[in-house]
């Protein structure tokens, strides 16, 4: 892996200062003394340790690496689960011939109609209700040529310490006499238990003002009709009965495990992988959450479905005095409570997953914060301790190499000196492509060829000695001018832990392991003779 990453690293190193090389006139170089490319120490946390945030490498105690990747679990907000739906409310009122009396002969009459309006909640029985926003519409038609007040009281309504009471005037102008307005409803208060029923319900009063317009007449029949809405409504906290809330995400989570990505062929596989699942409730009502779907996705598009999770999942409750707070509780899966071994061994380089959150009950009163979800972190750990079997890896890149004066190139030599310090070999190659028809043009090395074998262990199996290896890959001209032609590189790289006799015993790699690289290059060419 780690020669792979280099290789992938420093090619056009390699390709710039070949460039160099073969443009110059006039000059014989020593085929005996390199010109150096790339010198390099990669541990394995220089490798693994260049992630996201929501991936790392974590040194453990006793200095063995661990690779973490993690995804957040966010389900839908209490006020897009919670549907305030609008409300409305309408009725026509005729004057009685005491109040048109009154009218005609003081020029003004008052009156105040009681009601008591259901608020219809689909999800449950509403008790308090804190707006964060939405409106209040209210509209006046009258068939009265005079002037038409209303003051709408809300008797349990309240708003910065007083009574919220919107109002409309309807004043005469021509026929039919008509008003409309709207107010705010954020941070108004609410209470629905007042009423016979103790839910639902609020109870308004209803205070009409009339003055007369002393050019129109007090007819014999006269009404009022009011409507009055309750329109996008959002709320800060609802307190009530709630049924059937279903808090789960629309689409199902997915997240990467980069690790696996490029694998292709062979096996590799971890001792000891770790699932852990943190789970955060806010909710403030009684909550089931499951898992019905978590499954691993091979780049081969072979699927395992983890198996031994909890159902339901241990999502703490919370109490009346812990509203606004949040409670977390968490689990483990490891390879003694589930099928994670066989799950990670698939090499996932893709996992799906659902989850399902509903809350609700029956007889209980209960207080919903428009914020309250369910969170959860789930962190795949995969320490860095298993066995690989001519487990492949391949990097494909683009490649370019233009050459000056190519037909003074004789010959390339490329040197590569290693010290693995790793308990691993590897085999690796570099085939120079015509990405078009995806053919091989030419390779670095003649077959897959042992480059860097495995570091010399002790008896607890933590290395030693670094292994040191130096290999030559000749190009000829004819190499160099089918080179020419390549415009990809494929990067292939096959792994294999060390065999003891018939068995593969697991290794375990620490954050001092690490490997040298140095890459050079010599180049001999023509001389160019001036006369």
């Amino acid at each position: 892996m780690i020669s792979v990453l280099l290789f992938g690293a420093c090619i056009k190193d390699f390709t710039d200062t070949a460039d160099k090389l073969f443009s110059v006139d006039g000059i014989q170089w020593n085929p005996t003394i390199a010109a150096p490319l790339v010198s390099s120490r990669l541990s394995l946390e220089d490798v693994l340790g260049r992630v996201d945030s929501d991936q790392f490498l974590r040194i453990d105690e006793d200095g063995g690496l661990t690779i973490v990747y993690q995804d957040d679990y966010r389900s839908s907000d209490a006020e897009d689960v919670l549907a305030l739906d609008d409300q409305d409310y309408e009725e026509t009122l005729t004057l009685t011939t005491d109040q048109l009396t009154t009218l005609d002969n003081t020029g003004e009459v008052k009156f105040t109609v009681n009601r008591v309006l259901d608020y219809n909640l689909l999800m449950g029985e509403l008790d308090y209700l804190w707006f964060k926003d939405g409106v209040i519409s209210i509209d006046l038609n009258t068939t009265l040529a005079h002037d038409v007040a209303l003051n709408v009281v809300i008797k349990e309504g309240r708003r910065s310490g007083g009574v919220f009471s919107p109002s409309v005037n309807a004043v005469w102008t021509s026929s039919p006499n008509t008003a409309s307005t709207s107010e705010d409803l954020s941070n108004v208060q609410i209470e629905f238990t007042k009423t016979a029923q103790g839910h639902s319900q609020m109870e308004v009063d209803l205070e009409f003002t009339i003055t007369k317009n002393n050019a129109n007449p007090v007819n014999a029949s006269e009404t009022v009709t009011y409507a009055i809405e309750l329109l996008n409504q959002k709320f800060f906290r609802a307190e009530g009965l709630f049924i059937d809330l279903n808090f789960s995400a629309e689409v199902a989570d997915t997240f990467d495990i980069p690790f696996f990505n490029n694998s292709d062929g062979g096996s590799f596989t971890i001792d000891d992988p770790r699932i852990k699942f943190v789970l955060e409730n806010s909710i403030g009502i009684p909550v089931n959450a499951q898992i019905p779907e978590f499954s691993g996705i091979s780049n081969t598009g072979n699927v395992v479905n983890l198996t031994g999770l909890p159902d339901p999942l241990p999502v703490l409750l919370l109490d009346e005095s812990e509203i606004g707070t949040v409670k977390i509780d968490s689990f483990e899966l490891n390879k003694s409570t589930s099928n994670l071994v066989d799950f990670i061994n698939n090499q996932p380089n893709r996992i799906g997953y659902a989850v399902k959150v509903t809350a609700g009950g029956t007889g209980a009163r209960h207080a919903l914060l428009s914020n309250s979800r369910v969170k959860a972190k789930i962190s795949v750990e995969i320490p860095a301790k298993g066995t690989a079997r001519d487990y492949a890896l391949e990097i494909v890149q683009p490649f370019d190499l233009t050459l000056e004066n190519a037909d003074q190139v004789q010959e390339v030599l490329l040197r590569l000196y290693s010290e693995n310090r790793f308990p691993i070999d590897v085999q690796t190659q570099v085939y120079f492509e015509d990405s078009s028809t995806n053919t091989v043009l030419d390779s670095l090395f003649g077959p897959d060829q042992l480059i860097l074998p495995a570091a010399a262990v002790d008896a607890t199996g933590r290395v030693v000695s670094a292994n040191p290896k130096t290999i030559d890959a000749n190009m000829n001209a004819e190499s160099v001018e089918r080179l020419k032609r390549a415009n990809q590189l494929r990067l292939r790289a096959k792994f294999n832990t060390p065999f003891d006799a018939s068995t593969q015993p697991s290794v375990k790699f620490y954050s001092d392991y690490d490997v040298l690289l140095q890459l050079g290059v010599q180049a001999e060419v023509l001389i160019k003779q001036e006369f």
